[in-house]
């Protein structure tokens, strides 16, 4: 390999790591592997890099009068924790699978924004 295709550097790029770089060197280390070729192209990528992409329609606007970013962003999270939750009926494993969180980022999410302490955590 020589390189990285601008896409593929792009996804790479985009793409929130959850499994820090512990997973970005499994990936380019299967990619290098599985690809052909002398540069690291979109096709040789996992399916999870590759279609972590922003939706349309998700652009956000900024009012004229600015916002309290800290406190758009903590909602926003919250309002993604209980939209998870609510989807799994309660699951919080598969709940952390959908937001592409590790179970532990997951549970510290929920205490701080103090949800999920009914649920079986077990589950």
């Amino acid at each position: 390999m020589r390189g990285v295709s601008p896409e593929a550097l792009a996804l790479l790029e985009q793409y929130h790591w959850p499994g820090n770089i512990r997973e970005l060197e499994n990936v380019i280390e299967r990619a290098l592997v599985l690809g052909a070729g002398e540069m690291l192209g979109v096709e040789s990528l996992p399916e999870s890099v590759r279609r972590q992409r922003q939706p349309r329609g998700m652009e956000p606007d900024l009012p004229e009068t600015g916002l309290d970013l800290e406190a758009t962003l903590d909602q926003l999270e919250r309002r993604l924790l209980e939209k998870a939750l609510e989807r799994t009926k309660g699951v919080q494993t598969r709940a952390a699978e959908l937001l592409r969180l590790s179970f532990r980022q997951f549970r510290y999410k929920l205490q701080k924004h103090k949800l999920g302490r009914d649920r079986d955590t077990q589950k």
